[in-house]
């Protein structure tokens, strides 16, 4: 199997006051980049760079995601308060919408349906809307699915180590701490199970397309990515991923996104047997 790594952005070598936080690639949209210079975050977009602390509220840890073509959200990932930490943003930079979405965000996925959050352990053992492991939020706040409340018979979420888009509704999620590969429809209330290899405990970005499921550095790894033809064979390693690292939308071209100190990446696997 063949993987395609590709560029999509690269600090300059001696922008060393220059640290990135966190990006989001979409075919259709382009590359989103959060970076932080001098003490403020800036979210750049092409040529055209935002400085959050213009749009109001304190950020800590900003997180950035895509919505379409003319929006994307930044979500403050820890929030010790009941302020609000969820940021609609439209190109220009007018802030359109915000809302609360809890403590110790892990990840973000944005669907049709809403807003994917998942959260860490610290969030999850703390109080609020955070204890629900994985939340779907409508675009104005509202809680659409709980994963502790809305479904009756699931395995507990203890810390949500991946998520990543699933077909039509669904969402592909891997907690710990038995570390089941699981798809949950929000729409119908149900969840799928499929026990995962003890070889890929522990990875932190997972991707599943057609039959397949890769996930990227399990325990015991040294940034390993892994190919698991799913409920079948032995996983296989297939390549090293450097930096953080995530599984795209299942209509993009490419299966990964990562970003490290210096480059934002994206990464394709050649698998022609993944929809077979």
């Amino acid at each position: 199997m063949d993987i395609i790594e590709t560029i999509l952005y690269s600090k300059q070598s001696d922008d060393d006051n220059v640290t990135l936080i966190d990006c989001d690639w979409a075919d259709n949209y382009g590359l989103i980049v959060v970076f932080k210079e001098d003490r403020q975050f800036i979210v750049q977009i092409g040529k055209t760079q935002l400085i959050l602390s213009q749009l109001g509220s304190t950020y800590s840890y900003p997180l950035v995601r895509w919505i379409d073509y003319n929006h994307f959200l930044i979500v403050n990932a820890r929030n010790h308060s009941d302020t609000d930490n969820v940021f609609i943003i439209n190109l220009d930079g007018t802030l359109l919408n915000s809302f609360y979405c809890g403590d110790a965000i892990e990840d973000i996925v944005v669907s049709n349906e809403g807003i994917w959050i998942s959260y860490f352990d610290e969030g999850i053992f703390g109080q609020g809307i955070s204890t629900e492991g994985l939340v779907l939020f409508s675009y104005e706040g509202t809680p659409i699915f709980r994963y502790h409340s809305d479904l009756l018979d699931r395995p507990p979420i203890v810390d949500c180590y991946a998520i990543c888009k699933g077909t039509s509704s669904s969402l592909w999620l891997f907690p710990y701490s038995d570390f089941p590969l699981l798809n949950v429809n929000p729409v119908k209330k149900t969840i799928k199970s499929y026990k995962v290899p003890k070889v890929l405990h522990g990875a932190n970005g997972i991707c599943v397309r057609g039959n397949f499921a890769y996930f990227y550095d399990s325990y015991n790894s040294n940034k390993e990515l892994y190919c698991w033809e799913i409920g079948k064979h032995r996983p296989q390693v297939i390549g090293r991923v450097n930096g953080h690292t995530r599984g795209l939308d299942t209509r993009e071209s490419h299966h990964f996104l990562s970003i490290d100190k210096r480059n934002v990446k994206v990464y394709r696997m050649i698998n022609h047997k993944e929809y077979s």
